[in-house]
């Protein structure tokens, strides 16, 4: 399986893969980027575009498609677009790590607050 961050997979083939395949297509494609040489944690970067990547393939939750789009529309690159919403997925897991229940209704929210302009601000890009 191949995997390009700035080109989406196909839905049906990138959820019918094998978990470990998906994983390691990811960490193939982070490896040959200058801008991921020096990444801290690349197995847990790669285990977010995993993350990212199912919810947009599955629709679910339909908020994570409408924040890709309008980041994409706002001028984000894919890649970009998808460490966006990753870094949502990671707020989301270590909230849980801290002990606290996943909240699929704040996490929504999240997503449809999530604009390109506040990405930039944030420093995130």
């Amino acid at each position: 399986m191949d995997y390009d961050a700035d080109h989406a997979p196909d839905p049906s083939a990138w959820l019918a893969a094998d978990e470990d395949e998906r994983l390691r297509a990811v960490e193939a494609h982070h490896s040959g980027l200058a801008s991921h040489a020096r990444m801290p944690k690349p197995r847990l970067h790669a285990a977010l575009h995993l993350v990212v990547e199912a919810q947009l393939a599955s629709g679910q939750p339909p908020e994570a498609r409408r924040a890709l789009e309008r980041l994409l529309r706002g001028g984000l690159p894919r890649h970009e677009a998808v460490h966006a919403i990753g870094l949502l997925v990671a707020n989301a897991a270590s909230a849980a790590l801290e002990g606290r229940a996943f909240d699929a209704g704040t996490y929504a929210r999240e997503l449809d607050a999530l604009t390109v302009e506040g990405w930039r601000a944030a420093g995130k890009e």
